[in-house]
């Protein structure tokens, strides 16, 4: 319900949506069809937000975290916190915080520098920045989906699909960790049904497997792959059936303990 069946259908969708942005034109019908052959089912961090607006009133800029001070060398795990970042983005649009956007907007050009995506990010910084000044909330939410797009396309273009799945889970860890945070103090049943999403984690786990040995070899990633089975019994519920409130409360543990793996210097 809240993320694009696969990842051809977020790139044609993202574009779609970025078609009218008077700064920088969409995706354009090659780059497109160059990312076509990627089967990647991945969360969409905006849509996730909205819905659960709708169904909680959480004070989303007391879900903000400051940027993680880290000097990061190794691609993997720039990808996974550049993910965060964009979840971060995501989150900022939501709360209707002009600095804060421009913020993240920052911390996110440093990180797609370290992966060789400055030049994918120029155009859509300078818009960003726009439309948080002129409040175009929805407009700026666009043009965050066009910016995870286009990062996905450049990084398979370099042949590097596994940083597109880091990215990604990331972006899904900090979503899930923004969501299960407000849900921690102000549990509803209606709210928690919002989190059911079923064989997420599960596909990310296979995802992980098929990964080159160099990248599973890595601490960090085998660690997040060791931990998402347990994120998998939480998510993945049957049908009309929400998350209890402890199983919010360790979701929540969950991925604030990823994340700390994610964002911890590296030794």
């Amino acid at each position: 319900m809240f993320f694009r069946a696969c990842l051809s259908a977020f790139l044609g969708l993202a574009a779609c949506a970025a078609a009218e942005s008077p700064v920088r034109q969409s995706l354009t019908d090659e780059q497109i069809r160059g990312a076509e052959f990627l089967d990647l089912s991945i969360p969409n961090a905006g849509e996730l937000f909205a819905a659960f607006g709708k169904v909680a009133k959480p004070d989303w800029s007391a879900l903000f975290r400051k940027a993680p001070q880290t000097s990061l060398v190794t691609r993997p795990i720039i990808a996974l916190n550049l993910g965060t970042l964009i979840a971060d983005g995501f989150l900022a649009a939501e709360a209707q915080d002009r600095q804060q956007v421009k913020n993240v907007s920052r911390e996110i050009k440093l990180l797609a520098k370290s992966l060789g995506l400055e030049q994918e990010f120029v155009g859509r910084n300078n818009s960003i920045a726009d439309f948080a000044d002129g409040r175009r909330w929805e407009a700026l939410d666009e043009e965050l989906e066009a910016v995870q797009s286009e990062f996905a396309i450049a990084l398979s273009a370099q042949h590097d699909d596994a940083l597109v799945t880091l990215m990604s889970l990331g972006c899904w860890l900090r979503s899930l960790e923004i969501v299960s945070a407000h849900l921690g103090a102000h549990y509803t049943v209606e709210s928690a049904a919002i989190l059911r999403q079923p064989a997420v984690s599960e596909f990310f786990t296979a995802r992980l497997e098929a990964f080159p040995a160099k990248v599973k070899a890595i601490p960090v990633v085998a660690e997040i792959q060791s931990r998402l089975p347990a994120l998998g019994a939480v998510l993945s519920l049957p049908a009309e059936t929400p998350p209890s409130s402890d199983a919010v409360t360790g979701l929540k543990s969950l991925t604030t303990g990823m994340l700390n793996f994610i964002t911890a210097p590296e030794k």
